[in-house]
């Protein structure tokens, strides 16, 4: 396990893309965090980005690894397997962008790996802490119907991966936590693009004592909508990702309000992520979990191929 000194953590972006810039920027904002550089295979993404935070340009992945606490690793989805591995293999703590990794198998190399070292690793699933700040998660209700749709304007990034790994996997993860329970049966129809890669996918999971979930996500739509509604026994819960509204139909006493109790997601994994690197507490979003939204992704895109 890397010593992590003075309560200042040493970290790294492996990614000088889109979410490579928001980690960054989420890392030096930290006040208990040391950005010390951007690796990413193109030198010129690289040192652009490092330019840009003030840091250093690695285009060597041991290089960055030497220098540094921690890896959060925002690459392209398929490269995440390969570079937490190399990560944690040489006894750094790890951040990995959703999905964990773009294979089941992938995935829980990286758990075992992690375990065996007593290393951090934190999975990228930073929606949770919107229904956190709804209150969503204190709800002892079990929902009987979850219905979510998570549709987008075609676009190549995150294309390297299936559609269920790149937009679903958000809804997968949250659908386990409010079921508290794994799938028992899946069914999923490929809406657009190629069997091996859809780009828009329409899932049914039955949950494990009862309960449905149906899943649309698709990156081949012409606006974009991001909703989803929770049947409960006493009304439905109906969530506007977009609007940042929802109605509270059972009365639960749900917030409001809770875009202003969570105004920053990403740095809320990030402090959590640091905390978590020096003791104060358990990992906020457990790679065991990001490992189970893979599992439940992979089977889904099977069954568009059954």
């Amino acid at each position: 396990m890397s010593d992590v000194s003075m309560q200042q953590v040493r970290i790294g972006v492996a990614g000088a893309g889109v979410f490579g810039r928001n980690h960054a920027n989420k890392i030096k904002a930290n006040p208990r965090a040391t950005l010390v550089g951007i690796f990413d295979l193109s030198a010129e993404r690289a040192e652009a980005l490092a330019s840009e935070m003030q840091t250093q340009a690695f285009t060597e992945l041991s290089a960055i690894l030497a220098e540094v606490d921690a890896l959060v690793v925002a690459t392209p989805a398929i490269a995440h397997g390969g570079v937490a591995r190399a990560a944690i293999d040489a006894g750094k703590h790890c951040l990995v962008e959703k999905p964990l990794a773009a294979t089941s198998a992938d995935a829980d190399i990286l758990c075992q790996h992690a375990a065996e070292r007593g290393l951090v690793l934190q999975a990228g699933h930073q929606e949770r802490y919107i229904f956190q700040a709804m209150g969503l998660f204190e709800v002892e209700e079990r929902p009987s119907l979850l219905h979510a749709t998570r549709v987008g304007l075609p676009s190549v990034r995150g294309a390297d991966v299936s559609v269920t790994l790149d937009l679903m996997v958000h809804d997968i993860d949250l659908a386990r936590l409010l079921f508290r329970a794994e799938p028992v049966a899946i069914t999923a129809t490929r809406l657009a693009g190629q069997p091996d890669n859809p780009d828009a996918v329409e899932a049914v999971l039955t949950f494990e004592g009862g309960g449905e979930a149906r899943f649309l996500a698709s990156r081949a739509a012409e606006e974009r909508d991001r909703r989803m509604t929770i049947n409960y026994a006493g009304g439905e819960v109906a969530i506007d990702f977009i609007a940042k509204s929802f109605s509270d139909g059972p009365g639960f006493g749900l917030h409001a309000d809770f875009a202003t109790r969570i105004p920053d997601p990403m740095g809320a994994a990030t402090a959590d992520f640091i905390a978590a690197i020096l003791g104060e507490r358990q990992v906020a979003i457990s790679a065991v979990d990001g490992a189970a939204a893979v599992r439940i992704a992979e089977a889904i895109d099977t069954a568009t191929r059954a």
